[in-house]
Formats: structure tokens, C-alpha cells, sequence
């Protein structure tokens, strides 16, 4: 049936009111399912979509019916369950709106300073950090020289040059904005294991990546070892995030303690010994 409503494409779901399936009183109509299959999708992958769909929405019903049929009258209630929900979601909602309208975002560089000094073991990994560049050129390059000889220099006017040439000619060129990255990020950039990159990192400062028509040039400017102090610069983030989060907490904190006392001057909460 579902094969037939989509052989040639999802403008087939002409009429909203045609059923496309029933159990008992529920009912799935195809303008529900049209919403679903992402324009220009195949007849095939649309029959596929819609199939799937509507086995899943039957399964659910299914599965209820059966819960209602089998199931103690006890274990088919449900009322507590729902009710605690829909205060955790109302709660949850009322959260948000307070903390929105009243969190500050700013985090100024005095206070990413302080949370750095403050928390140094925040920002020791399992892996290294490094600052570093990689080029992928063809090997047949014309310019392959030329960057190969560059690509290790850390003289400022060589890299310069190195950097034109490799946005003019190279298949690839990152530098991550002269800033840190992690080994593991590295690493998946250029297509490496995060323990072979670790192995190379810790001997030396410049490697190739040899493959079949092109080469990957990684140079290494600076690296910090695993279980070491990493840089600010590299964490600036994730103060940002911790400093924020921290700033939610307070806000929480002080709502929950507020509501207390203003219930309990109101006497609409009542404590008894």
C-alpha cells in the first residue's frame, strides 16, 4: 500500500485527509508522513521513509494496546508519573526564563586570569598540545619544493611566504589561527592515529605524511606534554564555560532560596517538627 502511495515522488500526498493506516481508533494520515520526507528524495527512499514511519507509529499503538490488556489496573496508572513529569518540565521552563533574563555572558580577562590560576589541575590532559601547521599538497606540485623547504621554518617572513604559497597552491593549509590544538584534533585533521601523532610530537618537530599522490607537511612550533600545565589561550573556552556555569548555579541557588523564605513568610509552606 505504502509503495503504491509513493512510486514517483512526495507530491503523491495530495489529499490530507486520505488514511495512510488505522489501528481502532487512531489514525495516521498522509499529510502527517508528507512533512517527513525531505524534498527532491528519491520514490525508492521515500517509500523506505514512510514504511519505516508508519511501522514505528503501528508498534507504539500496538505496544500500548497491549499494556492496557495486560498490564494490572496499578500498573496502568500513571497519573504520579505524568504529574512529576509535567512539574519537572514546568520547573525546567521557569528556570530557563529566570536564569535568561538575568545571567550575565561577559567574561572579562581578569576573570578568565583568576579561574586559570585557581584551578591548574582543570587544565592538564591525557594528551599533548601543541601549536602547529599542516600543509597537503600534490607531490607533483611545481611548488612542492619550495614549501617543503619552508614548511618547518619558525623565521616569521618564511612562514609568511609559506602561508601564500600554500593558500595559493597547496590542497590545504591550517595553522589553526597560530593558536593550540590538541593532539587528538591534530591528528584526525591529517588523517593519523592520536598515538603515532603523540609518538612523533614527543621526538621531534616536523614530519611528512607520505601518501600515494599527495603528502601532508606537519610542522610542530611548540608542545606541551601530557599531564603538563597547558597554555590559557588553549582553555579560554572552557573558563568562559565554567565561569558561566558557575554564575547559573548562584542564580539557582538564590531563586530556590528566595521561594523558601518568601513561602514561608506567606505561610504557603508550612514546616511541621
Amino acid at each position: 500500500m505504502v509503495l503504491a502511495l509513493i512510486t514517483t515522488s512526495c507530491n503523491l500526498f495530495q489529499s490530507k485527509r486520505d488514511v495512510l493506516a488505522r489501528i481502532g481508533k487512531d489514525v495516521l494520515y498522509k499529510s502527517e508522513v508528507a512533512k517527513l520526507v525531505p524534498p527532491g528524495t528519491s520514490a525508492e527512499d521515500s517509500a523506505y521513509m514512510v514504511d519505516q514511519y508508519v511501522q514505528s507509529w503501528a508498534l507504539a499503538r500496538l505496544k500500548t494496546q497491549k499494556a492496557m490488556e495486560q498490564l494490572a489496573p496499578e500498573d496502568r496508572d500513571i497519573s504520579k508519573e505524568i504529574e512529576a513529569f509535567r512539574n519537572d518540565l514546568l520547573s525546567f521552563r521557569y528556570e530557563k526564563m529566570f536564569m535568561e533574563s538575568r545571567i550575565d555572558t561577559a567574561v572579562s580577562r581578569e576573570q578568565i586570569e583568576e579561574y586559570y590560576e585557581e584551578h591548574p589541575q582543570s587544565f592538564k590532559y591525557d594528551y599533548s598540545v601543541v601549536r602547529a601547521r599542516y600543509i597537503v599538497i600534490n607531490k607533483r606540485s611545481p611548488y612542492y619544493a619550495n614549501i617543503k623547504e619552508l614548511y618547518k621554518s619558525k623565521d616569521e617572513d618564511k612562514v609568511a611566504e609559506l602561508a601564500e604559497l600554500s593558500r595559493s597552491y597547496a590542497e590545504r593549509y591550517e595553522d589553526y589561527g597560530g593558536g593550540y590544538v590538541s593532539v587528538p584534533q591534530l591528528a584526525k585533521d591529517v588523517g593519523m592515529m592520536v598515538s603515532d601523532l603523540e609518538e612523533i610530537a614527543a621526538r621531534q618537530s616536523s614530519y611528512i605524511l607520505e601518501g600515494e599522490q599527495k603528502n601532508t607537511l606537519i610542522c610542530i612550533e611548540s608542545r606541551y606534554a601530557p599531564h603538563s600545565l597547558t597554555p590559557r589561550e588553549f582553555n579560554e573556552e572552557k573558563i568562559k564555560d565554567a565561569v558561566i556555569s558557575i554564575r547559573k548555579q548562584e542564580i539557582l541557588s538564590k531563586l530556590e532560596r528566595d521561594l523558601l523564605n518568601e513561602a514561608l513568610e506567606n505561610k504557603k509552606f508550612q514546616k511541621y517538627d
